[in-house]
């Protein structure tokens, strides 16, 4: 597909009457009745586990190697107590130096491996994790290629990169945490395990903590999911107002609105403050109350009742130092869980919105059994087409039009006529919901889109450049077009002699939208764009609407070189863009009303005639005179 320009105010408008609906008017299963800023997800998803899980088998090898990895590393940190206890009891208390040396060897070994095995885990995940990753962005991006304009119209463009890029990003922090939650919970179990085989007695008076513990973590989660839920809200609130008074700066300023605006806004920001602060509050009483916890273990457990089972001789000092470290060892893996439960919520619930966003289907697909379009030569038929958003609310009716291979049609109408759905129509933008549209007598559901718009091209209101050269920007999506093809295409549309005068001439490196050049050179190098694979089929939708006189005049000469030999379909409220068309379609409220040539459609005194009489300011009594030879304006800028 070959677009020569962004999309215009016709297609915006035409699309926002889409917004929540698919092309038969149902509400689709997608993103946009979601308040990203708002949801917060279970802290565990296991569609989402399972999802990730089948990106993860592409890296089978070192995700077997991590988690290898993380068993000798909780084997590590549980042992490294062990040692303690043997060098107390099995060579300080029997005085035996040769048994030290031996344990202090050991603990340098279990070090080592401890250290080893944690930068193998952290490694080897960090490339399953980037590995995944990488797949889903080529996915997304590939995917939003894949979806219908309607769905980017509906859409803010901040929700699409906030899934594509923040929620992604929230991924890679999902995968660290499982690599440590599975650790601290390994470390958890093993810590317990050991303390019980040691000394069952002791163990059990030193966690007997757990309960309170676990009330107390009940208790915080339920307040810290509430706190944290209204930090989303505030923080969206505030993101809106930024996003609103930038976008909309000069009209704040040309309406005087700075102090009102900051008085809102200071109101937005204090209500963040206050819940970061809220939430601040919450965590800083988790901590202390699990320091509390350690402290009772500790004080309790290990120097009270194993300091008596010591001085009763039921108990060696080993085995109490061991227990001591064990305590610390215990609670340390709870406080990383606890303070990652929020975070787990967040990458859940990232991991939620993105694979939401990847399944959704495209509103216009081929058929299992569509064929490539044959090389066209730019007959269309509009065969009883109608077509709706909304069920019972059709935005065309029973259009019945015939373009002749080569023949130059303009579209005429008011406002919300129906003359951009036509054009998109054509463009299987969105597929008809009643009738067909024929191109050289093939239905266009029964062909591949991408081999149709292949061989046509389109220019919008709003030219749309992108980041390169000149050269890059006319080539676009043709790599096999030659050089010479591109300053041909240039100089046809009277481009040649800007992009000459530049610096670097084809070589200029544009600016994101090619902020660089005026609205009408970006403009004239869209038609370019446009020409440049000689397309059979050229549709201009207001192409001409946002650019100065002097810049109309050059599209006007090179349009009486480019459309000739080709198919093209104009709509234009500019009367020297359309007065010379060989057929004039006349809409009204998405009807075909009235088709002839500018004189003959003048001489009906019907719809065209009182169009043309209105927007010249005349008084329309049934007396126009056909083609005054004036230029002006015919109808006001389409937005339908």
């Amino acid at each position: 597909m070959h677009h020569g320009g962004g999309g215009g105010g016709g297609f915006g408008g035409m699309m926002g009457n889409m917004r929540g609906l698919n092309a038969g008017g149902m509400r689709t299963p997608n993103m946009d009745n979601l308040s990203d800023d708002e949801r917060l997800g279970n802290p565990y998803d296991n569609k989402v586990v399972m999802r990730l899980g089948s990106y993860v088998r592409n890296y089978k090898r070192d995700t077997m190697i991590s988690l290898a990895a993380v068993l000798v590393y909780t084997a590590a940190n549980v042992a490294i107590p062990l040692f303690i206890l043997f060098g107390v009891d099995w060579a300080i208390a029997e005085g035996n130096l040769g048994r030290l040396h031996l344990v202090g060897l050991g603990f340098l070994v279990i070090t080592l491996v401890h250290f080893g095995a944690n930068y193998v885990q952290f490694v080897f995940m960090a490339k399953v994790g980037q590995g995944v990753l990488y797949s889903l962005r080529t996915q997304i991006f590939n995917h939003l290629q894949s979806l219908s304009p309607s769905f980017f119209h509906r859409t803010p463009v901040g929700r699409i990169m906030s899934r594509s890029i923040s929620d992604v990003l929230q991924l890679q922090e999902l995968f660290e945490i499982i690599v440590i939650s599975l650790a601290d919970i390994l470390s958890l179990v093993g810590i317990v395990a050991v303390m019980l085989i040691i000394d069952w007695r002791l163990a059990l008076v030193c966690l007997s903590v757990i309960p309170v513990l676990v009330l107390i973590l009940g208790y915080w989660q339920r307040f810290a999911r509430r706190s944290f839920m209204r930090i989303r809200r505030a923080i969206a609130m505030v993101n809106g107002e930024y996003n609103q008074n930038i976008t909309g700066v000069r009209v704040v300023e040309s309406l005087n609105r700075q102090e009102a605006n900051l008085e809102h806004f200071e109101g937005l920001n204090h209500e963040y403050m206050s819940a970061n602060l809220q939430a601040s509050r919450y965590s800083g009483g988790l901590q202390p109350s699990v320091e509390t916890l350690i402290g009772l273990g500790m004080g309790f457990g290990v120097v009270l009742v194993g300091g008596s089972m010591v001085q009763g001789g039921s108990l060696e000092w080993g085995v109490l130092l061991a227990f001591a470290l064990y305590i610390q060892r215990f609670f340390e893996p709870i406080r990383h869980l606890t303070m990652q439960y929020t975070q787990l919520q967040r990458s859940m619930a990232a991991g939620v919105r993105i694979f939401e966003l990847i399944d959704l289907e495209p509103e216009v697909k081929d058929a299992p059994d569509a064929i490539d379009m044959p090389p066209v030569k730019g007959e269309i038929e509009f065969q009883g087409v109608s077509f709706h958003y909304v069920p019972g609310v059709e935005v065309l009716q029973d259009i019945n039009i015939h373009i002749q291979p080569g023949e130059n049609v303009a579209l005429v109408g008011s406002t919300g006529a129906g003359k951009s759905t036509l054009v998109t129509l054509i463009h299987r933008f969105a597929d008809v919901t009643k009738g067909k549209i024929l191109i050289d007598g093939h239905d266009l559901k029964e062909v591949k889109r991408q081999s149709l718009v292949s061989q046509m091209s389109m220019v919008l209101q709003e030219p749309y450049l992108f980041s390169g050269t000149v050269k890059e920007n006319i080539r676009y999506s043709h790599e096999d077009v030659d050089d010479e093809a591109i300053y041909a295409a240039a100089r046809a549309v009277g481009a040649d002699e800007f992009v000459l005068a530049l610096e670097q001439g084809y070589d200029t490196v544009l600016a994101e939208r090619g902020v660089n050049l005026s609205v009408g050179q970006r403009q004239l190098l869209s038609f370019a764009r446009a020409i440049v694979a000689n397309p059979r089929i050229l549709i201009l939708d207001e192409a001409t609407a946002s650019i100065d006189t002097h810049t109309e005049v050059l599209i006007q000469n090179a349009l009486k070189k480019i459309l000739v030999g080709r198919t093209s379909i104009v709509i234009a409220h500019r009367l020297s863009t359309i007065r010379n068309a060989d057929k004039i379609v006349v809409l009204d409220h998405g009807r075909v009303v009235e088709v002839g040539s500018h004189d003959e459609l003048l001489l009906k005194r019907g719809v065209y005639a009182r169009l043309y009489a209105i927007n010249y300011g005349l008084s329309h009594n049934g007396a126009v005179e056909p083609d005054t030879g004036g230029a002006g304006i015919l109808a006001p800028a389409d937005n339908d």
